[in-house]
């Protein structure tokens, strides 16, 4: 059986990028994708089952988060509860210190 090449009429930019990714075989299984989709479903859950607290801070220590906040593009208490999950993980309670 002979490779036969397709033959197209004129293709814009992005039907020759699909083209070449498809025969550069670039594309996700579906496995992968149904793992991609149970991982965002479960942080959805997890962002449904959130517990409000209250802090206080120092101001000075929150004028420091805010400004890293708006560095990284996130709200500054999704910063906060992103450092305490990690902590609560311990991915990075070796580098605080008490």
């Amino acid at each position: 059986m002979q490779n036969k090449q397709m033959k197209f009429d004129s293709l814009d930019k992005e039907e020759q990028a699909i083209v070449k990714a498809v025969e550069n075989q670039e594309f996700s299984q579906v496995g992968e994708i149904d793992d991609k989709v149970n991982a965002w479903q479960a942080s959805v859950k997890q962002t449904i089952e959130r517990k409000s607290i209250h802090l206080k801070l120092q101001a000075r220590d929150v004028q420091k988060i805010r400004a890293i906040a708006y560095e990284k593009g996130v709200p500054y208490q999704t910063l906060i509860g992103s450092i305490l999950h990690q902590y609560a993980k311990k991915s990075q309670s070796k580098s605080i210190q008490f």
